[in-house]
């Protein structure tokens, strides 16, 4: 009786793990034909700004969407705090996985941009990338003084912590990088583990985990952005802003100069719009578009004021600390003008400047083209002429003047203006003639 017992439960058992192993066999089998057979991947090049925020939430909604994961290229200088946060949780909420890949070799994953590159699940960098210097600076580039500098501090630090946390990364280096603007090289970050992996080449599918649950022969197709997106990154750039505004006060001063042609009035006002319209994406430093036309008005003065050079001095100095100062970042992370847009924004101020100067000598030079000084040069014809009295009757530009002269003219000899004295014009013949 035992017996039969003992053989029946053996024969139940033996009839469970079956079912069991083939249960797991066939969970296997679904979970590998579920792999990912596609990637959806985009850019983030140039500054980050309210434009990439919506740019990375387009793209992630539409990975969600066709359950497919996303990757994305990294190469950038910084930008908008408050921007970087939102692209951040864009990420760490995303509801498929999110590759972050500073690319290509030689490319950054500078200030803010670090903070998208560890929200990544899975973090890589090229050879010879870089990443780090995440400190946040005054709007001079330098270190923010006081109780701002802490609250600031802090709140990034706060931030870098948070995703360090939630992705498993060295929370010192990554807090190093805000607290002390520390840089790393892709294989150092890899030894301090704040990325998971440095790619040697472009097919970064090849050193993904299969944790990632991503086929090595996935289709990666690569989204550019729509014309909207493309404005907002050419806009949002700080050297493209400050050459905006630059040419635009140029154009408007050389229309105030030329008035009624209308070309660099109108061309002016368009660069003006379009700077305007970069303002509202980039944080805008009211201090240094102010001083950036003070520069204008001291360069501009010169032509006019004897100042032995000072007011040019003045005017170059203004402008550099006015493009310096144009952008607020103590709401960004590594948004300045470059020195060399600086230095030819500057030089292109001082050329127009002589130019402008140039044109106002030669207006003060120039003999008057209205009046009745103007027709000294002029040419006209003989009307009639008294040789003994030596004076007569001319035409010049359709008008009869009294003329006189030392020589004897005949009507219909062609004569040249040389003085004009009130009424009458004292005339010589027509060499040209």
């Amino acid at each position: 009786m035992r017996e039969h017992i003992f053989l029946g439960m053996k024969k139940f058992s033996l009839k469970k793990l079956s079912l069991i192993i083939l249960f797991m066999f066939f969970c296997f089998n679904v979970y590998a034909a579920e792999k990912y057979n596609k990637i959806y991947s985009f850019e983030i090049d140039g500054v980050i700004t309210d434009a990439t925020v919506k740019h990375v939430a387009a793209n992630i909604e539409r990975a969600e969407r066709d359950n497919v994961p996303v990757l994305i290229y990294i190469n950038t200088p910084g930008g908008v705090l408050e921007s970087t946060r939102l692209v951040v949780q864009n990420i760490l909420s995303s509801k498929v996985p999110v590759i972050t890949f500073v690319y290509p070799k030689g490319a950054r994953a500078a200030s803010a941009g670090m903070f998208i590159t560890i929200a990544g699940d899975y973090a890589v960098m090229s050879e010879s990338s870089n990443i780090g210097a995440a400190h946040p600076v005054s709007s001079n580039g330098e270190d923010i003084k006081g109780e701002m500098e802490k609250k600031i501090l802090n709140d990034t630090i706060a931030l870098a912590k948070s995703i360090a946390e939630k992705r498993g990364r060295n929370e010192a280096a990554v807090t190093a990088m805000v607290e002390e603007s520390a840089s790393y090289t892709a294989k150092e970050a890899l030894d301090l583990k704040i990325i998971n992996a440095v790619s040697v080449d472009e097919n970064i599918l090849s050193i993904l985990p299969d944790s990632l649950n991503i086929s090595k022969t996935a289709e990666i197709q690569f989204f550019e952005p729509d014309f909207t997106q493309s404005l907002y990154n050419f806009i949002a750039n700080p050297n493209i802003l400050s050459v905006l505004l630059f040419i635009g006060i140029a154009l408007i001063l050389l229309e105030i100069k030329m008035a009624g042609t209308f070309i660099f009035g109108s061309l002016g006002v368009v660069c003006l719009v379009l700077f305007a319209f970069g303002a509202n994406i980039l944080p805008i430093n009211l201090i240094g578009v102010g001083l950036i036309i003070l520069g204008f008005g001291l360069l501009v003065a010169e032509v006019f004021i004897t100042s032995f050079g000072l007011l040019t001095i003045g005017g170059i100095i203004s402008f550099v600390f006015g493009l310096k100062a144009l952008f607020d970042s103590e709401k960004s992370a590594g948004i300045s003008v470059s020195m060399w847009v600086i230095i030819l924004i500057i030089s292109l101020c001082i050329s127009l400047v002589l130019l402008i100067g140039r044109l106002i000598i030669k207006d003060f030079k120039r003999k008057p083209v209205v009046g009745i000084e103007s027709l000294e040069g002029s040419t006209g014809s003989i009307l009639e002429w008294d040789s003994a009295a030596h004076k007569g009757k001319v035409q010049v530009n359709g008008e009869i003047w009294n003329a006189c002269s030392e020589k004897n003219y005949e009507k219909g000899d062609m004569v040249k203006v040389i003085v004009v004295d009130g009424l009458t014009l004292h005339i010589e013949k027509n060499n040209n003639e």
